[in-house]
């Protein structure tokens, strides 16, 4: 009993001087372009340290995967995580989404492939990300289901030079992750010219998810503000030229 009397105090002092700091604790996973260097920079760091800088917020961001970020954020060890907390969480707060991804389909122009909808990836050999079956649901499930081949590769600046060296028919990946790799290795005039994109997802929310909801009201105040001021746009066209 006098350890756990111990434990609640250190734990109250930590919130209090976190408070008292206003810093919060963010976790994030490595995605470029939305998360670089350690979670330091990217298109979702910025915008989320930049939100809560307009409300007098500092953000410490720790570099997660899923599972412990949502295990920190429920326990108090982090005060949020970003886009790898399931959003029909009950114990926590989600509201306004950070930013949305735009899954698309990428061909080789010179193979002019015709891609109106998900079926048509049956009879393809499709390069995708981690989890994709289970992000895009049932429908791409199916349709790959019918590919001649199928990987999901854990790190995504591996697709672009698997589609160049025809190791696939086509990649799956976020539009911006597209556009970032893309630049880095053909810059942005030769990418236009050798790929093709194919707009047949719907984009998916990617939110902040919050332990309590004056944290998370505060960030969706910060939010709004720089959207309305340009710092939001500004940012993306940092990172894609958009």
């Amino acid at each position: 009993m006098k350890y756990l009397r111990l434990f609640g105090l250190m734990c109250c002092w930590l919130t209090v001087c976190r408070a008292g700091a206003l810093e919060l604790i963010v976790h994030v996973a490595p995605l470029p372009p939305y998360v670089l260097e350690g979670g330091r920079r990217g298109i979702a760091s910025d915008i989320i340290a930049s939100a809560l800088a307009s409300q007098g917020v500092k953000t410490k961001f720790v570099l997660s995967n899923n599972k412990r970020m949502e295990m920190e954020v429920k326990n108090g060890s982090a005060d949020a995580g970003f886009a790898g907390i399931p959003t029909d969480d009950a114990e926590l707060f989600f509201f306004d989404p950070v930013i949305e991804f735009e899954n698309v389909a990428v061909t080789l122009s010179s193979q002019k492939l015709r891609l109106s909808r998900v079926a048509d990836f049956a009879g393809q050999r499709v390069i995708a990300f981690p989890n994709t079956k289970r992000v895009l649901g049932a429908e791409f499930a199916a349709a790959v289901s019918r590919s001649t081949y199928y990987v999901e590769v854990g790190k995504q600046g591996s697709q672009l030079p698997m589609l160049d060296a025809s190791r696939g028919d086509l990649i799956v990946l976020d539009r911006r992750a597209f556009l970032y790799f893309s630049q880095l290795l053909h810059g942005e005039q030769d990418s236009r010219q050798r790929y093709t994109l194919h707009a047949v997802f719907k984009p998916v929310q990617r939110l902040l998810g919050f332990r309590n909801s004056e944290q998370r009201d505060r960030f969706n105040l910060g939010l709004k503000a720089i959207r309305q001021n340009g710092d939001y746009a500004a940012i993306v066209r940092s990172y894609t030229g958009e």
